[in-house]
């Protein structure tokens, strides 16, 4: 199994280009999938370059609804009319953000337009089993306290905008040779929760692979209580990780370079940065 980051904030290749967004091709046997389509059609131009086909991708999985995860899809959707779209239905609730200062809008592109591609669009209400190895675990269960902060992330209903709580967030778990691959992509309801979640719901404690964002980053928090509450989020994080039997992390994106800093100074060899065209093979 090969996973490719397709798009991601950071680059090195001269060729390739990044973007703040996500997009990983998990390459299998018998199955392409591809988790999370980042901001932009970017994602067909790196494929290109990297000598990746998309046409043939089985499974789209989107982690959640904000732009940076799901705004590639409708060029996706051009040159792929055969791919199974996976998704939870809360997808489609109207998101926002308030980070720059004023309230803008963040959410899913095509929540009034899927119904016009041939691709069929599956919302999800619970797990689903795409075979024996791979999951897509939709309920995240809350097992701290500290992950759940205050964020300039809202969702609106009717007039009124409510603090998001994440409803859409899914994730992904892989079985190979009986340990756990864990992959997420902005982890909103919380990294700790979801590896957590993940090993209840598998029975495996063994862990080969934790791959994705975060959310540590507390860069654009211009509140200073916001801030100590971020790094106290960050602390924890790491206290905690280092609790469980994880062999490899990659983390990325919304991680942050302070977040990321912080858990490379803490746990070492053991955590790496995935950005723009890394390939990781289990």
């Amino acid at each position: 199994m090969e996973i490719i980051t397709l798009v991601e904030n950071l680059v090195y290749n001269k060729d390739l280009k990044g973007e703040h967004g996500l997009s990983f091709l998990i390459k299998m046997k018998n199955c392409k999938i591809l988790f999370d389509l980042g901001q932009t059609g970017l994602i067909l131009e790196n494929a290109r370059l990297l000598e990746e086909n998309l046409k043939d991708i089985d499974f789209v999985i989107l982690s959640h609804g904000h732009y940076d995860h799901t705004g590639g899809l409708e060029k996706f959707l051009e040159i792929n009319h055969t791919a199974k779209i996976i998704v939870k239905k809360n997808i489609l609730q109207q998101k926002y953000s308030s980070s720059t200062g004023n309230i803008r809008e963040i959410g899913f592109k095509l929540r009034d337009k899927y119904k016009n591609y041939p691709n069929e669009f599956l919302f999800l209400e619970e797990d689903y089993i795409l075979n024996d190895n791979i999951k897509i675990i939709t309920q995240i269960d809350e097992y701290t306290n500290f992950e759940k902060i205050k964020q300039n992330l809202f969702i609106k209903k009717g007039d009124d905008f409510i603090m998001d709580q994440f409803q859409d967030e899914l994730f992904l778990t892989i079985i190979k040779n009986n340990k756990l691959n864990i992959i997420t992509g902005c982890s909103h309801n919380g990294i700790i929760n979801i590896i957590k979640t993940a090993i209840d719901n598998t029975k495996i404690n063994d862990i080969n692979l934790v791959l994705g964002g975060m959310h540590l980053t507390g860069i654009k928090l211009n509140e200073k209580s916001l801030q100590d509450e971020n790094n106290n989020k960050i602390q924890k994080t790491i206290e905690e990780l280092k609790k469980l039997k994880i062999e490899k992390i990659y983390t990325n994106h919304c991680s942050g370079i302070d977040g990321f800093i912080k858990l490379k100074n803490s746990m070492g060899d053991k955590i790496s940065y995935s950005y723009t065209g890394i390939n990781i093979k289990i």
